[in-house]
């Protein structure tokens, strides 16, 4: 069986310090890629491509490609303790309760790819208008559309202008095998919010419904980046100029000093498993290393080798190489909020666990025909909503096409229903059927910080999500929460058996927000710790420009969810490997 070729630091790197007779140029690469997650996966695939480069990618996790990791259901289990998940608790989330969030992530080629919900969602065309107009020329959603089309092969839409059918990373829509779908669409149309055939279209409204598009392939396995962009074909074929080095952690990258700029020359390295890390390794780049470790990672990275806010480096005893006070700042995350009924258990996933039988049924379907509830995501739907335009009613308050054009930035939704069939809090609930309406701020204005817990590569970072710094992040929630339950109420009419499980006590904005604050969790959306923005001298807003370029360092990028501008109204997966094609084509020279 052919496999993905995996290299140890010993293999890629001299070892430190450096003997005087060894040449450096054994172990220089043309570029070096420090993350094959999501966007590191895209990034080597289309480097690589040149059969005249060398590329050298460090990854801290393994491979680790089993059959369990490829069924989308199995898979997406974030909890699971023999997967690639590391977690970590945050710092208290003051605006919160003081709660703690469980912070994760994910150690592997593929990256949050090998285990998220598999969602493919872009956001819409605002999105990228807004990250254009906010100093970043080539990013509107016109510019981005031939890279999304360029990376895509869906199998559930027909041949379009913003569709792609020639691309590696596939993805499709599935039939929803439950019911309850259909009792919220139609509450959903009740509120004046209609269902589209194509969430992902660029002239969908900014209020509607839909099927959600999924990254499942055509032998009916998670289509993850490593899978689709690195397959063991395509890594075997070009394993002369394309090496993957795996279970490695880079500890800092070396900087060397040209007048007033700093150059990226290489990058330190040693075994990830700490019972090996007994000697540290070096790797030189010619042309530019490239961070995609991350919105934690790479900022991590990067103040570890002193480019960072310059008081903090200080306190942790790092020299301090630049001062980029942007560094870390800026985190953004989508704020989730689970709404939980009681279904009938025929209509919750949680029946696998209940029902021995079912559960051989549903594991016998996916084996013989890869069908069933094993073969696609928990999440079949999802619903977007501009909660400025509810009325007192909480039903969308005009239907014209001007206000409800999601190309135009301040028309985009600010809050989306996550339609999921089963229990999206951490605490267990035996032998109910549960169906989660969970109620996502997918427009934050709070930020919060990443930060040096110490001077050790090995200390996981310091994260303050920030939950509801900015107050006006509780206006849409509570116009969220009041229309999750206008829905249930609406369903419960129709004659469909939903209870209340996890809903706020009361009606009253107090009663809400109590909720808020006891319930709001992370959705593991992390993004802007590296923003794209213009550079002024001592900056405090961004840290690479519109090339993905960092600010007074030559030869260095940032490639991954971290350098967003401001989040996307959407699921983060699809946009990082559109950053990932965009900054493919721009070191190669070919911009579309």
């Amino acid at each position: 069986m052919t496999v993905v070729p995996e290299l140890k630091p010993q293999d890629v790197g001299v070892a430190v310090p450096i003997a005087p007779q060894i040449s450096l140029d054994t172990y220089a690469y043309d570029y070096i890629i420090i993350g094959g997650g999501t966007s590191g996966s895209v990034l080597a695939s289309r480097l690589s491509e040149d059969p005249s480069v060398s590329v050298l990618v460090i990854e801290r996790g393994p491979v680790a490609d089993t059959w369990t990791s490829r069924v989308p259901l199995l898979s997406s289990n974030i909890f699971d303790k023999d997967g690639p998940i590391r977690t970590w608790w945050s710092l208290p989330m003051r605006n919160a309760n003081n709660r703690f969030a469980q912070i994760m992530s994910s150690e592997a080629l593929g990256g949050v790819s090998r285990i998220n919900g598999l969602l493919y969602t872009r956001g819409t065309p605002g999105d990228y208008n807004q990250w254009k107009a906010l100093g970043n020329p080539g990013w509107g959603y016109e510019d981005l559309e031939p890279y999304f089309v360029k990376s895509e092969k869906t199998s559930s839409h027909p041949a379009s202008k913003f569709r792609g059918h020639d691309g590696v990373w596939q993805n499709r829509t599935s039939k929803d095998p439950f019911h309850t779908n259909q009792y919220i669409v139609r509450a959903l149309q009740k509120a004046g919010i209609e269902q589209v055939p194509d969430l992902n279209a660029p002239d969908a409204p900014a209020a509607c419904v839909g099927r959600t598009d999924h990254i499942v392939d055509n032998d009916h396995d998670r289509s993850s980046t490593n899978r689709a962009f690195l397959s063991p074909q395509l890594t075997q074929e070009r394993k002369s100029r394309l090496k993957i080095c795996t279970s490695t952690l880079v500890t800092r990258l070396e900087l060397a000093g040209l007048g007033d700029e700093f150059r990226a020359v290489g990058v330190h390295f040693e075994a990830n498993d700490p019972r090996l890390a007994r000697q540290q390794y070096f790797a030189k780049a010619r042309r530019e290393v490239v961070l995609c470790a991350g919105a934690l990672a790479s900022p991590q990275i990067l103040m570890l080798s002193g480019l960072g806010p310059e008081e903090h480096l200080r306190q942790k005893g790092i020299p301090v190489v630049r001062d980029l006070p942007a560094v870390g700042n800026h985190l953004q995350d989508h704020v989730g909020l689970p709404i939980m009924f009681e279904v009938p258990m025929r209509d919750s996933v949680h029946q696998l666990q209940t029902n021995p039988l079912k559960a051989a049924v549903e594991f016998g379907k996916y084996l013989v025909a890869g069908r069933g509830i094993l073969s696609h995501p928990l999440e079949l739907m999802s619903t977007f909503v501009p909660t400025r335009l509810l009325d007192e009613d909480l039903s969308l308050s005009t239907h014209d096409a001007r206000e409800l054009d999601a190309s135009i930035p301040k028309n985009r939704p600010d809050i989306e229903f996550m339609h999921i069939p089963s229990n999206s809090t951490q605490y267990d609930i035996p032998g109910k059927g549960i169906f989660t309406l969970n109620t996502v701020l997918i427009r934050p204005k709070s930020e919060g910080t990443v930060r040096l817990q110490t001077s050790n590569p090995r200390a996981r970072p310091d994260v303050d999500l920030g939950f509801f710094t900015s107050p006006d992040d509780l206006v849409p929630l509570r116009k969220g929460v009041r229309l999750a339950m206008r829905i249930a109420d609406d369903v419960v009419k129709q004659g469909y058996p939903l209870k209340h499980l996890l809903v706020p006590d009361g009606k009253t904005e107090d009663d809400i927000d109590r909720f808020i604050r006891a319930n709001a969790a992370t959705s593991w959306h992390y993004t802007s710790t590296c923003r794209m923005g213009q550079e002024t001298h001592g900056s405090q807003e961004s840290v690479v420009d519109a090339e993905l370029k960092v600010h007074g360092v030559q030869g260095l990028r940032v490639c991954d969810a971290s350098v967003f501008p401001e989040i996307i109204g959407s699921h983060t997966m699809a946009p990082a490997v559109v950053v990932a094609e965009k900054c493919a084509a721009m070191m190669r020279g070919q911009v579309q």
